[in-house]
């Protein structure tokens, strides 16, 4: 309760203090340049920019490299975290083999990463 009450108190003593405060202490002083008031938008501009578009950018692009490199043999692992292997490349979609006996087909898009070592993929015996 002590808590709630010194908030309430702290609250209203800085309105108290904005309140008191002469909004322009020279009433003969020009205004400030239209410019001073586009500078914090252009600075939170700028470090959107920098923080989500750039980073976004970069990985759309790495993204797009990869898929366009995509070739035969290649082992990937699909959206659905299946881990094939490219049988055949055809446009926007791909000849996958799952195992010996299955193969399908997949767009590109369903391609999550592309596996760089066959050798620490093992298969999976099922009993």
């Amino acid at each position: 309760m002590k808590f709630i009450l010194g908030l309430v108190f702290a609250l209203q003593s800085a309105g108290a203090w904005a309140m008191g405060a002469s909004p322009n202490p020279n009433p003969n002083a020009p205004p400030p340049p239209g410019w001073v008031q586009w500078v914090p938008i252009l600075v939170m501009v700028a470090v959107f920019y920098l923080l989500l578009i750039r980073p976004q950018s970069k990985q759309r692009k790495k993204r797009e490299e990869m898929l366009n490199t995509l070739k035969k043999g290649d082992r990937v692992v699909t959206n659905g975290g299946l881990i094939v292997t490219i049988m055949s490349v055809s446009g926007d979609t791909l000849d996958i083999k799952i195992n010996d006996e299955t193969r399908a087909k997949l767009k590109r898009s369903g391609i999550a990463e592309v596996l760089t070592e066959p050798a620490a993929i093992e298969p999976v015996v099922v009993s």
